[in-house]
């Protein structure tokens, strides 16, 4: 649900609305649906966002994850802060949308400057073993400053 949720939010060529209408028909086979799943799961696998994101957004409302409309960059990347804090977003949908907006150190807030560091320690750390770690560290940092 989350990973849709994110999808929606930051398209990356687009969000397929297959997944989506295949989540929904998981939750209907699962009986976890309301009138809102029922509708996403009623759509075609190729159904267009612009008729499907509605419904979609709906659906995920029902399930308890209500998306904000992202008005502009600086909304949409606290969105994007939000969804790797407390939704587990991979990493490395964050790492990109972070180095294109970090200003220069002497600008950085103390979220900016952690984070940094922590993507530098990430970067660096050659035991696979311990990047979790570090990631784990990354997200309690943003919730931290998001609470």
């Amino acid at each position: 649900m989350h990973r849709l949720a994110v999808d929606l939010m930051f398209p990356v060529g687009g969000p397929s609305m297959e997944a989506a209408v295949v989540l929904a028909e998981d939750l209907v086979a699962a009986g976890d649906a309301g009138e809102a799943t029922l509708e996403v799961a009623s759509l075609r696998r190729d159904a267009r966002r612009s008729e499907a994101e509605p419904l979609v957004r709906r659906m995920l409302a029902e399930h308890g994850i209500d998306l904000p409309l992202a008005v502009d960059e600086d909304a949409a990347y606290q969105l994007l802060l939000r969804a790797f804090g407390f939704w587990d977003l991979p990493v490395a949908d964050l790492y990109v949308p972070f180095l294109n907006r970090v200003p220069p150190w002497e600008q950085q807030d103390d979220l900016d400057r952690t984070l940094f560091l922590l993507f530098e320690e990430l970067d660096h750390t050659t035991d696979v073993a311990l990047k979790p770690a570090v990631i784990e560290r990354m997200r309690a940092a943003v919730r931290d400053a998001l609470a």
